[in-house]
C-alpha cells in the first residue's frame, strides 16, 4: 500500500503491535492491518463463523438487559440530534437486534443489516427486519448507525459511500468505533480489550474518521472519544446477573464477568454524528 486507506496521503510507515504487523499515516493517524483478509474471506467468516454472543437465549438477554442504560443514552442522541420518533433507522451490523428493538419502542421505523446467520435469525424471532446484506436494502432512510462496525469493514469508503446513497437528503450518520489513540490503547498495545486484529481491520483515529466522512460530503456535527460503560452500564450488568440467575438459574462465568470489568475500564470509543449534505 503506497497510499493511505483513509485520506490518500503518502506518509505511510509500517509498525507493529505484538506479532501483528500494521501500516500507519503520519497524515491522518489511522492504523490498518497490513495483510487484510479478502472480501470473499469475510463474507464467510461473519455469515457462518462469526457470532458475537455465543451462548444461547438467558446470555443474549443478558446483554440486551445490562445494555438498556447505553441504547436509551443513544436513543437520546438521535432525539437531541432531530431523529424523532416516527423517523426511520437503519442499524448496520445490528448483530441480535437489541438497539433496534429499543428504537422500534420508541416508536422509530427499523431496519437492520446483519450478516450472521443465527444473529439475524434472533432477530426474526423478535419480529425485526433484517437483512443480510446492505444492498438487500431498497427504502431510503432518516438516520443510519453503525455501533462499531466500521472497524471490521476492509473497504470503508464503499461502506460510507453506500451509507450516503441509502440516506435521505440531510440525513444523519451515526458511528462508533474503537479509539486507537487512546491512552488505554497506547498503553496496554496488544492487550487492549479491543485490539483484535482478527476481526479489526482499521484502527481509527478522531482525524481519519473526520477524514473519512468529509471525503464523502458528510458535515461533522460533533466527534468526541468518549467511555462508552459508566456507572448505568455496570449497576444493569449486577441487576441482569441477579435476575438471571434468580429466575432461570443462568450464572455467567467468572472469565465472563471479569472481561465485564476490563471493558467497563479500559474500553474508550469515538463517536461521531454527521449530516449528509
Amino acid at each position: 500500500m503506497k497510499s493511505c486507506l483513509i485520506c490518500q496521503g503518502n506518509a505511510i510507515s509500517h509498525t507493529s503491535i505484538g506479532s501483528t504487523p500494521l501500516l500507519h499515516c503520519a497524515n491522518c493517524g489511522v492504523h490498518i492491518l497490513q495483510h487484510p483478509p479478502h472480501q470473499q474471506e469475510l463474507d464467510t467468516y461473519y455469515s457462518q463463523t462469526y457470532v458475537m454472543s455465543e451462548q444461547e437465549t438467558h446470555a443474549s438477554e443478558h446483554r440486551r438487559l445490562f445494555r438498556i442504560p447505553e441504547m436509551h443514552w443513544l436513543i437520546s442522541q438521535l432525539d437531541a440530534n432531530g431523529v424523532h420518533s416516527g423517523s426511520s433507522i437503519l442499524d448496520i451490523g445490528c448483530d441480535k437486534g437489541y438497539f433496534l428493538d429499543q428504537c422500534r419502542r420508541f416508536g422509530y421505523i427499523v431496519q437492520g443489516v446483519e450478516p450472521s446467520e443465527s444473529a439475524r435469525a434472533y432477530c426474526n424471532q423478535a419480529g425485526l427486519d433484517v437483512k443480510p446484506h446492505l444492498q438487500d436494502i431498497s427504502e431510503h432512510c432518516d438516520a443510519i448507525t453503525l455501533w462499531h462496525v466500521l472497524e471490521h469493514f476492509t473497504n470503508p469508503h464503499q461502506l460510507i459511500r453506500d451509507c450516503s446513497n441509502k440516506l435521505h437528503k440531510g440525513g444523519t450518520v451515526f458511528i462508533r468505533v474503537p479509539d486507537f489513540t487512546s491512552i488505554w490503547s497506547k498503553l496496554l498495545r496488544s492487550y487492549w480489550i479491543w485490539f483484535q486484529p482478527n476481526n479489526h481491520y482499521v484502527h481509527y483515529s478522531k482525524d481519519a474518521l473526520i477524514s473519512l466522512l468529509q471525503q464523502h460530503d458528510f458535515e461533522i456535527r460533533h466527534c468526541i472519544s468518549r467511555k462508552p460503560n459508566d456507572k448505568g452500564t455496570f449497576k444493569a450488568g449486577l441487576l441482569a446477573d441477579s435476575i438471571l440467575f434468580r429466575n432461570f438459574g443462568y450464572k455467567q462465568s467468572f472469565k465472563k464477568f471479569l472481561g465485564r470489568i476490563y471493558e467497563h475500564i479500559t474500553g474508550v470509543e469515538l463517536y461521531v454524528i454527521a449530516k449528509k449534505k
